[in-house]
């Protein structure tokens, strides 16, 4: 008998973390261009502060192109450095300023991959998804609260997103998460910045396999 899941690519999601105005400038601009949506993590108390998206474009991305707003913390506060009081105060109040917003928050990604395990229980009442900071092949039955990417480093070609992406493919993955946070920055000092001319390629190179990217709500 044969299997049916060898004929299904993998879901495949585009997340960008931490709110910069690129983000809205370059990847969503681009994004549009081919149909693709994507899931924004976002700071709530950074927003519309120097070199940071929004709410106004936060909100047309998410209410008017279908795209994803989740949670990142208020101001990208590493939880394992905080009380169980206090990480459990900031996740609630940065979920309440989306949804102040008119924004429907179902995941978040830990800043820096770390929380305590204590923690766990109030993300899993909040969230329907937990997004780490490893990258992993994930395979269904997939643990929506300890989700893998890779993140998109400073100097990397494309040639590696699409390795990346093949792999997944090759080994029947069900979901790949790519992570990227900013674009065409001068001073890179994240080292975290990705170019236009190298996202297009990785959007070309995804158009080309004929894969679609997805929101993170959107994989499960």
């Amino acid at each position: 008998m044969f299997d049916d899941k060898l004929d299904e690519p993998p879901k495949l999601v585009f997340t960008f973390d931490d709110g910069d105005s690129s983000i809205y400038d370059v990847a969503f601009q681009l994004m549009k261009d081919y149909g693709f949506r994507g899931t924004n993590f976002i700071n709530s108390e950074t927003m519309g502060q120097p070199n940071k998206m929004t709410w106004e474009q936060i909100r047309e991305m998410e209410l008017l192109y279908s795209w994803e707003t989740g949670c990142h913390t208020l101001k990208h506060e590493n939880l394992a450095q905080m009380s169980i009081e206090e990480a459990i105060a900031n996740i609630k109040k940065d979920k309440h300023n989306l949804e102040e917003q008119g924004l429907c928050p179902v995941s978040f990604a830990l800043p820096k991959g770390q929380a305590p395990n204590n923690l766990y229980p109030t993300l899993q009442d909040l969230f329907q998804n937990v997004r780490g900071s490893s990258d992993f092949a994930m395979y269904n039955p997939i643990n929506r609260f300890a989700l893998g990417y890779l993140p998109y480093q400073s100097n990397w070609d494309a040639d590696l997103i699409k390795a990346r992406i093949l792999r997944g493919i090759a080994n029947n993955e069900d979901l790949i998460i790519i992570g990227f946070h900013r674009f065409n920055s001068v001073e890179d000092i994240y080292h975290d910045s990705c170019t236009t001319q190298t996202f297009r390629e990785i959007l070309d190179f995804v158009q080309s396999r004929d894969l679609e990217v997805i929101p993170l709500r959107c994989a499960f």
